[in-house]
């Protein structure tokens, strides 16, 4: 059974428009899966609909349904989908900076008893002796960097069994994109299910097992990463590694152009 399967997902706002249509994927246990795609994709609109958010946003599933562990998630509300074992690190971070660090952690454990709180603060101050070192100051003043190890601490404390990580690599400097990295195949190891939205190909991948591409709300490819790795078509839009023709273009385009000059050849 998949840990997470999004069946035909449409997602309308403001019930007009139309955000996705049709998407499709899952999540393996113990499995780490990328999303990919230029912003506009339809990525964070996937997520929201995983974590059930899109109310927040006057967005509601129209067709399809997001199962967790063959159970629909539609209609339940977060604190309920946290409770199953789902939990979410927001593009941004989105930390609350005027508590401090330890308060930020105990937030995302507002579920677990006392001392079960106090053995997975241990455990992250001990993983981020920054965070132990700061556990009693205002999560604002950390740096970019740190907010992103917290956020993810964060969403850890509640023990999902999916995490969604949205964006996790923005505005971070190239040595912090790799500790996250290794943050996030540690996590792995240790039997958490991970959906990845990153617009850094390349980082996502290098981390992941599979991967889908998503545009215009729909998803045009999916693969093991080796295969999304070879793929030409990803490797000039996505990686930068071809020979111009993607620039200003989709990924579908590319597909276009090289198809309509294979045929006029």
């Amino acid at each position: 059974m998949a840990l997470l399967e999004l069946a035909n997902l449409e997602v309308v706002y403001h019930g007009v428009v139309r955000v996705l249509s049709g998407v499709s994927l899952t999540v393996a246990p113990g499995e780490i899966v990328a999303l990919l795609g230029p912003n506009g994709a339809g990525k964070t609109t996937t997520l929201r609909a995983i974590t059930g958010l899109l109310d927040l946003h006057e967005g509601k599933i129209t067709k399809g349904d997001v199962r967790f562990r063959g159970e629909s998630l539609a209609g339940m509300h977060p604190p309920a989908i946290v409770g199953r074992g789902v939990s979410q690190v927001m593009e941004g971070r989105r930390i609350l900076g005027e508590l401090t660090v330890e308060e930020n952690l105990r937030a995302g454990a507002h579920r677990a008893s006392r001392a079960e709180i106090k053995r997975d603060l241990e455990r992250w101050y001990t993983r981020f002796p920054v965070l132990g070192e700061r556990r009693g100051r205002p999560a604002g003043y950390l740096s970019g960097g740190e907010q992103q190890m917290l956020a993810i601490a964060r969403a850890l404390m509640s023990h999902p069994e999916l995490l969604l990580l949205d964006e996790p690599s923005l505005g971070l400097a190239p040595k912090i994109v790799a500790d996250v990295g290794a943050l996030v195949r540690e996590i792995n190891t240790d039997g958490t299910g991970v959906l990845l939205v990153e617009q850094n190909a390349a980082m996502a991948l290098s981390l992941c097992h599979r991967g889908y591409v998503m545009e215009g709300g729909q998803i045009v490819l999916d693969g093991t990463a080796e295969a999304l790795r070879e793929d030409d078509d990803v490797r000039e839009f996505y990686l930068g590694l071809g020979g111009g023709e993607a620039d200003a273009r989709s990924y579908r385009e590319v597909k276009h152009y090289r198809r309509r000059k294979r045929w006029l050849s």
